[in-house]
């Protein structure tokens, strides 16, 4: 067994306090505590254990995938449990839990084993990256991960910079453009085979990449450069939310300028044609109101682009302009109205052809000392519905991408006579998936091969088209990527069909696995159909994760929220005809936002409420059932369930809903209840039947997220369920679990949730949790032969997946936290390589745990949702049960050995304490302490967020001076509430809130290494409890003169102090905040103490030297949650009042009293 390892089992509860032990204290030999638990492995592996009470409820997680050998093995066990949290610790990037001492008794040991658990790369189903993923080439990733393609280019060969994984490319680049990307490549360029030879996320400022591309086809382009690329923005506050023309020339070569690479916002190989940037007047309202949400790009403000000899033309859509540009001398030179702009280009002969309306014009333009635009000449008047974009072949001949009832590009004759159409005609739908159909065709271009590429400005799917231009004929088709996180997940029982699901849509993919490659075959579910009136903030749509019953094959969104689950959830049924119909719905009648959703606004649907509710602000529990096969919701197929009690706010918390295996609706919020409505059978209609009457308590006293995470139940067999935000007792800072209703076992988990994880320390030991988001999906079983039953997994934000039992033991930690030294990306998509040393980065959304019908289990996982082999699971095996006992004798030893964990060095901390016996001026001194002279003494540095991503360095420090009769301690932190405490037992002060702490040893003559308080030691706590200022002095020995003695009594022990007095009245307190700190940055606050010599005891004279520490106490308000020092590191224990109140001299450091010298 390692020292570390040693450390982190023998003295958990301190070690969780303090960190790791420097490298010189790694080396010291370390006592273990003396309870002692013995376990044998046949071979060596990872070890879970944990500490339960007779009835199964535990105590204790002690150890979580740890590496042990083969044979006999000892863990040791510190008799703290981990059952509290401290939540002021987690907020400042420290894991700490403050353990308290079990009771004497017998307890119960369980466990398992495990060997490594390796994660295999398969393929990608949705992403044609080379590899899909980022790594430090240009040419890896696809194209952008928020926005579908809207804009494609041909750039012949030798225009556009030859790019590494293209060298000498004889046949050109196609550019391919996205309007906002958050990942991937906002433009991307192609080698004419589809291969990405290089890309950028960002053009012309954050956010966007090229909604709009052009070549300047005229025989005199500005030199240097072989492109434009355009996008609106619509600002944000670093702009005074003023929309702007994003346009940039693209670089030759040749043209480049020498600037600073920056991969987000530029390389050197883009410039701004105008500066600073034009700006738009955009609408207050969009253009078109009616495209969908999901599609921006659609409603842009710069809807067309082309170039002829230096001259750039932009359409701008709500302005009803065209847009004229002097490349060359980077200016405007005039607007041109024009009815309803659209796509543009330029013929060879320098003629302008705008899309207007459903019309295509042509203008004759001329630029020599002027700008002269002829007026408007109509080319093709008829056969376009919803045109987007124009372009032209060699010959002349125009070719439109049109909407509308078509979704085609249409060919026309140089003279606009209709030539012939390409692609297969009709509308979005969903069903079985034409590739020969496009979905909002949108940018065009032809290539010197004569083939027309297609940006289908469309997620369902996202695709780039290639087609004959001669013919018509489709030819290939590249697809993806995925959206922001990834999303998808496996058929269980076909593990050739993939399902994904975004904001905008539902597909499915036929998968090759001997070809490793994916392509969509149907489209279940696009959300612009969506008739159920369900759809709302947080909640609707997406069909994604598969169940089945009897056969059928159900979709639901109960698993596609991003980091826990959704207020309601949907179930579809999936015909032959692969189509999804809403089948059932069951949650909260309010979205995340606490409003309304549509379905239930109307009269007879108020009808059928409860009386005395207001259905605008008051959630009800809703079940709905499509009786009728409509898809639609019928007030009479709705059941409406009064919410049981608790409240989040002073409302009812109602949602999060679990769709079953058999269907059944798991509710994690009914109110302050978790429950489960049965699933008892199906119609012939295939719709289930819910059996509310014997909806069943799964579990009571729930509480609701601390932070954007948790929140979520789980079923399992034998009575199991899991609950990411755990019912009470247990702290909601946990993973828990309940058997047949009853609190089991909870798992910490400090930092709960994406917001949270943004202040989390970086993990220091094995199954450290942090940022549990969402679950994977419903429990699977173990591959065989594991004895493990079902496991069940939950993502964490920092790029990372937990792996549990059903009754809650650690299992494994899949990925690596993003923050540690991770492995590089792999340069290459192999089958079959390793992933386990990499991290799966930040916010990675969507990941899905699926147990085929063969027994492998499989994740997909990953930004660019890699389908994953995880290799391993069945090789989990669960330990013997042991049982054991722990004698009230070894409570007080594991206390002990605690206390002397962290002996002190060879040399004892040196804090000097300036002394002036009289000041120069009456207090003049005083208030002008601590000052630059001041010598600090560090207790600790805590990490805290700034903002929502910066985080900040913050040490807590110490000071001590004497001045005149008085002595002056100051403390410097960021808590302006760390006094804060209860103050409802003075004796206890220390236990029940914040406050200041010192120790002193008044007598320099006593020994320093002394292990027992002798007179004159003493202890003063100064806290603030009801607004007042509450100090008290703790003296072990004393005289018996004064106030009666007090005890501090355990189950273990008692001790005794002679004397405790209350000198609130002695002293003073200041407090002071640097009120120059920033906007979302931690202020620093001075506590200052000033305390009579003589109250304390205290004789000092320069030289003199004495034992002592100081420190602080944190709290809630309420409870003390950490104890932090300068120098007495063993200060973790906070379950034991004996202990907290004790005096250990012996791990002080030391006070040197030192003359003033200024």
């Amino acid at each position: 067994m390692s020292l570390v390892r040693f450390a982190a089992l023998c003295v958990a509860g301190l070690y969780l306090t303090h960190g790791v032990a420097s490298a010189a204290e790694a080396v010291k030999p370390a006592p273990h505590p003396p309870i002692a638990i013995h376990f044998s492995i046949p071979q060596s592996g990872y070890v879970t254990l944990v500490i339960e009470k007779p009835d199964g409820t535990r105590v204790r997680n002690l150890v979580s995938e740890e590496a042990f050998p083969a044979g006999s093995n000892t863990a040791w066990w510190d008799g703290l449990d981990d059952l509290a949290r401290d939540t002021d610790a987690a907020a400042h990037g420290q894991y700490h839990i403050p353990g308290r001492l079990v009771a004497p008794g017998t307890y119960r040991v369980r466990g398992l084993v495990r060997p490594a658990i390796k994660v295999q790369y398969e393929f990608n189903p949705y992403d044609d990256g080379r590899p899909p993923w980022k790594t430090e080439d240009r040419s890896s990733e696809w194209l952008a991960n928020h926005s579908a393609p809207s804009a494609v280019l041909f750039v012949p060969s030798g225009a556009a910079p030859e790019r590494p994984a293209t060298p000498n490319a004889s046949t050109g680049q196609i550019l391919v453009g996205s309007y906002v990307s958050e990942g991937g490549s906002g433009l991307a360029w192609l080698d004419p085979s589809g291969r990405k030879v290089w890309g950028q996320m960002w053009l012309g400022g954050v956010w966007t990449g090229a909604a709009q591309l052009a070549r300047d086809i005229g025989p005199h382009p500005v030199a240097g450069v072989y492109a434009y690329a355009a996008s609106s923005w619509s600002g944000d506050q670093h702009n005074g939310k003023v929309g702007e023309l994003r346009l940039n020339a693209l670089l030759s070569k040749d043209g480049q300028h020498a600037a600073p690479a920056d991969a987000r916002l530029g390389t050197g190989e883009d410039v701004s044609v105008l500066q600073p940037a034009y700006q738009i007047q955009l609408p207050a309202t969009p253009t078109r109101p009616d495209v969908d949400p999901s599609y921006p790009e659609r409603s842009e403000a710069v809807a067309g682009l082309a170039a002829y000899n230096g001259l750039v033309v932009v359409a701008l859509r709500g302005a009803a302009q065209l847009l004229f540009i002097d490349a060359v001398h980077h200016r405007v030179l005039q607007t041109t109205p024009l009815v309803d702009p659209r796509g543009l280009a330029f013929d060879g002969r320098g003629r302008l052809l705008a899309l207007s309306g459903k019309q295509l014009v042509r203008f004759d333009v001329n630029y020599g000392d002027a700008l002269e635009v002829s007026s408007p000449q109509r080319v093709v008047a008829t056969g376009l519905e919803d045109p987007q974009a124009v372009t032209l072949d060699s010959s002349g001949k125009i070719y439109v991408s049109d909407l509308g009832r078509s979704h085609q590009v249409k060919v026309f004759s140089p003279d606009g006579a209709h030539v012939r159409v390409i692609g297969h005609p009709g509308a979005p739908a969903t069903g079985v998936y034409d590739p020969g159909h496009m979905n909002h065709p949108a940018g065009i271009t032809i290539d010197s091969a004569s083939r027309l590429w297609v940006a289908e400005n469309d997620k369902t799917p996202k695709r780039v088209s290639v087609w004959d231009a001669a013919t018509g004929r489709f030819v290939q088709a590249f697809y993806g990527p995925p959206r922001y996180g990834g999303s998808g997940a496996l058929d269980p029982r076909d593990r050739t069909r993939f399902f994904y699901a975004d904001e905008a849509g539902a597909m499915g993919f036929k998968l090759d696995w001997q070809a490793g490659s994916g392509v969509p075959d149907a489209i279940y579910y696009r959300a612009e159909d969506d008739a159920t009136g369900l759809v709302g903030t947080g909640t609707g749509g997406m069909p994604e994760y598969p169940l089945y019953r009897d056969g059928e094959l159900y979709l639901t969104n109960a698993h596609s929220a991003e980091v826990t689950g959704r207020p309601s959830v949907v179930l579809w049924h999936i015909g032959k005809d692969k189509v999804a119909r809403p089948a059932a719905a069951a949650g909260s009648t309010l979205d995340s936002a606490a409003k309304l959703l549509p379905a239930f606004n109307s009269a007879a649907m108020r009808a059928r409420m409860p009386k005395g509710i207001d259905p605008q602000a008051d959630p009800l529990i809703f079940v709905w059932r499509d009786v009728n096969g409509d898809g639609r919701v019928a007030p009479e197929e709705v059941s409406f369930l009064t919410p049981k009690g608790g409240t989040k706010g002073n409302k009812p918390f109602v949602g999060n809903v679990t769709v079953l295996d058999d269907l059944s609706l798991a509710i994690a919020y009914a109110g302050d209840v978790a429950m489960v409505i049965p699933a008892v059978g199906l119609t012939p209609r295939s719709v289930p039947i819910y059996d509310i009457a014997h909806a069943k308590v799964l579990a009571g006293n729930m509480q609701p997220p601390v932070s954007s995470g948790g929140g979520q139940v789980l079923l399992g067999r034998g009575g199991w369920a899991v609950f990411t935000t755990p019912p009470a007792p247990f702290a909601p800072q946990s993973l828990g679990g309940t058997r047949n209703g009853v609190p089991m076992w909870s798992y910490p988990s400090v930092w709960p949730g994406l917001h949270a994880s943004h202040a989390a320390a970086v993990p220091e030991r094995p199954g450290e949790l942090v940022g549990t988001t969402r679950v994977l999906g419903n429990p699977i079983d173990a591959p065989s032969p594991s004895d493990a039953g079902q496991l069940w997994a939950i993502n964490g934000n920092e790029g990372n997946v937990y792996l549990f039992t059903i009754d809650g033991l650690f299992v494994a930690t899949l990925f690596k936290d993003a923050r540690l030294a991770t492995a590089a990306p792999p340069r290459q998509a192999v089958r079959g390589m390793d992933l386990s040393a990499t991290s799966l980065q930040y916010e990675c959304f969507h990941p899905m745990l699926t147990r085929t019908a063969d027994g492998a289990v499989f994740l997909q996982a990953g930004s660019t949702s890699p389908l994953l082999r995880i290799v391993g699971l069945a090789g989990v095996r669960r330990l013997p049960d042991l049982p054991l006992t722990v004698s009230a004798s070894e409570l007080v030893a594991a206390q002990r050995q605690a206390t002397n964990a962290y002996q002190p060095g060879t040399q004892a901390a040196l804090l000097d304490v300036e002394y002036r016996a009289t000041p120069t001026a009456p207090g003049a001194d005083a208030a002008m302490w601590p000052n630059a002279d001041t010598q600090w003494a560090k207790i600790d540095t805590r990490n805290v967020q700034s903002g929502d991503w910066r985080h900040t360095s913050i040490e807590t420090r110490a000071a001590l001076a004497v001045f005149g009769g008085r002595l002056l301690i100051a403390i410097k932190t960021d808590d302006a509430d760390l006094l804060n405490n209860s103050g409802e037992s003075l004796q206890n002060l220390f236990t029940t809130g914040g406050g200041i702490d010192l120790m002193l040893g008044t007598d320099p003559g006593a020994s320093a290494e002394r292990t027992v308080a002798v007179a004159g030691d003493e202890r003063l706590v100064v806290s603030r409890a009801h607004g007042q200022i509450v100090a008290m002095l703790y003296r072990p020995v004393a005289s018996p003169r004064g106030p009666t003695p007090v005890t501090f009594s355990s189950a273990l022990r008692t001790i005794r102090f002679d004397r405790m007095d209350d000198v609130s009245e002695k002293g003073a307190v200041s407090v002071t905040r640097d009120r120059t700190a920033g906007t979302g940055a931690p202020q620093e606050v001075l506590y200052k103490i000033d305390v009579p010599l003589k109250v304390l005891n205290l004789s000092v004279t320069p030289g003199t030297v004495i034992s002592g520490d100081v420190g602080v106490l944190r709290g809630n308000g309420f409870q003390t949650l950490q104890r932090a020092y300068w120098a007495n590191k063993a200060s973790g224990l906070l379950s034991d009042l004996p202990g907290e109140a004790e005096l250990t001299p012996n791990l002080w450091g030391r006070f040197r009293f030192v003359a003033a010298t200024k």
